[in-house]
């Protein structure tokens, strides 16, 4: 099965259907308290990977920021374009950006699509992008383990995931950083899915 075929697929569908009009709670209070992160650090420029439509980035831009949209979908990138924000397609595992091109990092549920073969190039590849020191804010679902495909929706082809436990999530991360602000939550009480996030600072 390729994976990344198979979720570019998805997410056509899904930009194509408008599924994604707006973000819930827990991620615009994330993405606030990054903002925090950022003017803390005098950050300017960000990169959002795997941006779905654009909804963070614009919600960056609106802040202040310099933000950039990346997606494998190219239907995501135009829709991020037409909400008037910077955006380009590709993948996580070779961003189209020379190093150090990004004060921050900023990539929400899209580890979540990364088997554990690839986390450690998938990781290595997001501070490849950012300044040293700069930070990476990663968020993904998790809580417990498993790698397969899940068979929810009405979209195909179904999407692969790779959930964590929230210790193992978190000492994966501190093999290629300074982990800081590291919590969970469970924003969907109807679903034993939870959230994780962490800021990882870039050596």
């Amino acid at each position: 099965m390729d994976l990344d075929r198979a979720l570019i697929a998805y997410y056509e569908q899904e930009v194509a259907l408008d599924r994604r009009a707006e973000l819930p709670e827990h991620r615009v209070r994330l993405r606030d308290e990054f903002a925090g992160v950022l003017r803390a650090d005098g950050a300017r420029t960000l990169l959002d990977v795997g941006a779905g439509p654009g909804l963070d980035v614009v919600g960056f831009a609106a802040d202040g920021f310099e933000s950039t949209g990346l997606d494998l979908a190219v239907g995501n990138a135009a829709a991020i374009r037409r909400r008037g924000a910077r955006a380009v397609a590709g993948s996580l595992y070779a961003l189209p950006f020379r190093s150090g091109s990004f004060d921050a990092v900023w990539t929400m549920s899209t580890l979540v699509h990364v088997p554990d073969a690839r986390f450690d190039d998938a990781v290595r590849e997001l501070l490849r992008v950012v300044r040293p020191g700069g930070a990476v804010a990663v968020g993904t679902w998790g809580g417990f383990d498993f790698e397969g495909v899940s068979e929810h929706g009405d979209i195909r082809p179904y999407r692969f995931f790779a959930l964590r436990t929230h210790e193992r999530f978190a000492a994966l991360l501190a093999r290629h950083g300074t982990v800081e602000g590291y919590q969970t939550m469970a924003p969907n009480p109807d679903s034993h899915w939870e959230y994780q996030f962490a800021v990882l600072r870039a050596p």
